[in-house]
């Protein structure tokens, strides 16, 4: 079988080609003249091609010529196949500009056999001397451009920088324009990050997919990120010897890249961090220069949460395995089915059965509560203790209305107060249609009770056991005044903090990886504490809420249970074991013990 992509035929395609480069000036594009992250870039999009897939997602840092390679690609593709439509798509006029005169420069430059003549070249399009090939120039703009790709049906297309593209529907219309049949089709988007947006979630949705890849390609790859013994910058930078964090990502390195990094490597990143990174900054520095793709994200100056903390427990939470389910919620409250699931379709994830003698949290977030971008009906389940809590399940879905929501949450109030001395509290946003869910609970109560059947009854004392968290001041001396949480910039402060103190401190452990991927995002700006933008921010608000409830009431509770109060480390000794369940039976035991 003959590869589609030819690496050697492509090398020497390259030979033909003069460029200017940023360190040697202007040389011709031999393989032993590319850089180590370019030779890496092209040999990942040939590989991913020859195993059938024809679309990439290229996260890179600063300075390693990536946009280079990619354009020598793309005028190989144009050279090798014939009938391309394609596109070139940048962020800005003078992007766009500036990449025109390099394709120039490259046409210019290329011999035979391999030279490429165009026919019409100008701000608008190019189109080869032959008229087979066709290439748009578009610019995506940093601010909306619904109108994106509209009209075009794309065979080939490169975008670059799509980070700094602002509008997402744009990008969703012109990735609608993308064929995906013809055996020559290739789409290529690679960019720097910038922070927690529409490229993170594509990111991400490439790692996961069969038919798209996602590459990543880090400083270290570039052979002149070094400086070599003997240097005054090595001498003055390398003292043998790696700090905590720098430690943490080497390995990260290894793990992830099969790559060591030496000590020539390790004092180019000192040096330049410490005189060419002006800002002092150092999420600035994992921002241009990411050790791996987990720094890549990391936005200076605003983040919330410690970036380092993040990473950490993201990869613990990443090898956690919980039990998928999924809620089918119909008309009415006795219907509704947990049916086990796919990962893809699920919306309940359980990392822990409920236990004898154990102490619950809900926090309750529905759609549109935190703002009118949070689009998800989330509600958190922890476990609690007297020295912290740990998530046991998590409810999420953006396909559930206000009463229903009610419903999951009595389901999953009844599955945790099951268990023999079990307590379970809720503390629910009211915010947006919060009012509406606790309604409904209150409706479940009244009507249980009144109608005096067994099955009511199995509803009433689920709705009538599940506590509700009574807000209160705490700058005053006076009794709660409400049900639940209205989170207010001053509320939503206290409890943010909360949660980030107790999750920093290793008292909080979070499970879903979902989860710790929205703390993410979570900044504080001017004063306000959430995910900007329409980023996604529901599962940390739900967090947050449970951490309230168990702050304010459980712990101290649990601190009175026994002298010592009842620690996680007691709470096994009593012989507490979750283990003891086997996956299986959870959707069958929640079920019985929670459906009338």
């Amino acid at each position: 079988m003959t590869d589609k992509f030819n690496l050697e035929q492509f090398y020497r395609f390259c030979e033909t080609v003069e460029v200017s480069t940023k360190e040697r000036g202007v040389i011709r594009m031999s393989k032993d003249n590319l850089l180590g992250s370019q030779t890496y870039f092209i040999e990942e999009i040939a590989n991913g091609i020859n195993s059938g897939i024809h679309e990439f997602y290229v996260l890179k840092g600063r300075q390693v010529a990536v946009t280079t390679a990619c354009l020598l690609l793309d005028m190989f593709w144009l050279g090798k196949h014939k009938g391309l439509t394609g596109a070139f798509v940048t962020h800005n006029e003078e992007s766009r500009d500036m990449f025109r005169v390099n394709f120039d420069a490259i046409k210019e430059s290329t011999r035979a056999p391999f030279k490429i003549d165009f026919r019409i070249h100008n701000r608008t399009q190019l189109v080869t001397e032959r008229g087979d090939n066709r290439i748009l120039y578009m610019v995506a703009g940093t601010r909306k451009n619904s109108k994106l790709g509209k009209g075009s049906a794309l065979t080939f297309a490169h975008l670059t920088e799509e980070s700094e593209y602002g509008d997402e529907e744009g990008l969703a219309s012109l990735n609608a324009a993308f064929a995906q049949e013809n055996p020559n089709r290739l789409f290529i988007h690679e960019s720097t990050a910038q922070g927690y947006n529409h490229f993170y979630d594509s990111w991400l949705a490439a790692k996961q997919s069969n038919t798209m890849k996602a590459i990543f390609v880090g400083w270290w790859r570039n052979q002149f990120y070094r400086k070599k013994k003997g240097s005054p910058e090595h001498t003055v930078y390398w003292d043998g010897r790696l700090t905590p964090e720098e430690r943490k990502w080497v390995k990260e390195i290894k793990a992830i890249y099969d790559v060591e990094i030496d000590d020539e490597q390790m004092a180019w990143w000192r040096w330049y961090s410490a005189e060419k990174n002006t800002s002092g900054d150092e999420l600035i520095m994992y921002q241009n220069f990411p050790p791996t793709e987990h720094y890549a994200f990391v936005k200076s100056g605003s983040q919330f949460f410690s970036g380092a903390r993040i990473n950490d427990e993201f990869k613990k939470a990443n090898a956690t395995k919980p039990t998928p389910y999924r809620f089918i919620l119909k008309d009415n409250f006795e219907d509704t089915e947990l049916i086990e699931s796919s990962e893809r379709m699920q919306n309940l994830k359980v990392w822990e059965l409920p236990q004898p003698g154990g102490y619950y949290a809900i926090g309750a977030d529905p759609a549109w509560g935190s703002s009118e971008w949070k689009d998800r009906f989330v509600a958190q389940v922890y476990r609690c203790y007297s020295d912290g809590m740990e998530q046991v399940a998590e409810f999420c879905t953006p396909e559930c209305s206000a009463y229903q929501f009610a419903w999951v949450i009595c389901y999953l109030g009844g599955a945790y107060l099951s268990q023999p001395g079990a307590n379970v509290m809720l503390n629910l946003e009211l915010n947006g249609p919060g009012q509406a869910v606790w309604v409904e609970v209150l409706n479940l109560k009244r009507l249980s009770a009144a109608a005096r059947t067994e099955a009511g009854l199995k509803i009433f004392k689920i709705v009538s056991n599940l506590q509700s968290y009574m807000f209160k001041r705490h700058d005053s001396f006076g009794a709660p005044t409400g049900f639940h949480t209205i989170s207010n910039t001053r509320e939503k402060e206290r409890m943010m903090n909360a949660f980030r103190d107790g999750f920093e401190r290793g008292i909080i452990t979070v499970n879903s990886a979902a989860c710790i991927d929205e703390m993410r995002r979570v900044e504080r700006d001017e004063g306000i504490i959430g995910a900007p933008d329409r980023e996604k921010d529901d599962r940390v608000i739900a967090s947050a809420l449970a951490t309230t409830a168990w702050t304010d009431y459980l712990c101290p509770r649990l601190m009175a249970l026994k002298p010592g109060g009842m620690s996680k480390a007691a709470s096994i000794a009593q012989g507490e074991n979750a283990g003891k369940w086997q996956p299986t039976q959870i959707a069958t035991f929640i079920r019985d013990r929670m459906r009338a």
